[in-house]
């Protein structure tokens, strides 16, 4: 299971966290915007999210990037994969409002999918996320009704990367 260290796209760079980025991720995940995945959560909770995001590169050599425009990161993107018991999963998330409707979670995420090496890709999404369902959507991921929701969030919707038609998730 691989990923690259950074991809580039025509208009982001997906890249590693740097220090930098923790201002922004730690004003997302205390705010409004983290209801669907378990916040708003402290600051503490936040920097120690942070920090797991970027640890997870060292110990499975993949995971999730900072979604840089103009060298600022304006979300994250990539693979979540801590527990070896879950599936590994693919996720997107904008911090600010103000980076929604451009098409950046969309160009993020079919990035890492089309560079994925691994098994098929899961997105655990809010029913009521409808931006989120459209991504999905758009990058070929399809809803499983017989899907059953992960244990933290039991209302969730799982949705599946069609990997064999697309030759995605690799």
């Amino acid at each position: 299971m691989t990923l690259p260290a950074t991809i580039s796209t025509e208009r982001l760079v997906l890249r590693p966290f740097e220090m930098r980025d923790l201002d922004g991720y730690v004003a997302y995940y205390t705010g409004d915007r983290t209801d669907g995945v378990g916040g708003p959560q402290s600051r503490q909770n936040a920097v120690n999210r942070f920090f797991a995001m970027a640890g997870q590169w060292a110990l499975r050599g993949y995971g999730r990037y900072a979604i840089s425009l103009r060298d600022t990161a304006i979300g994250h993107a990539g693979v979540l994969h801590c527990d070896p018991a879950d599936p590994a999963e693919l996720t997107w998330t904008l911090w600010t409002a103000a980076q929604e409707g451009k098409g950046y979670a969309t160009e993020a995420a079919q990035a890492v999918l089309a560079k994925w090496h691994g098994p098929a890709l899961i997105a655990r999404i809010a029913p009521e996320n409808a931006a989120s369902i459209r991504v999905a959507e758009r990058i070929g991921m399809h809803f499983d009704p017989e899907a059953s929701p992960p244990g933290y969030a039991p209302s969730m919707h799982t949705y599946r990367a069609d990997t064999e038609a697309e030759g995605l998730g690799r």
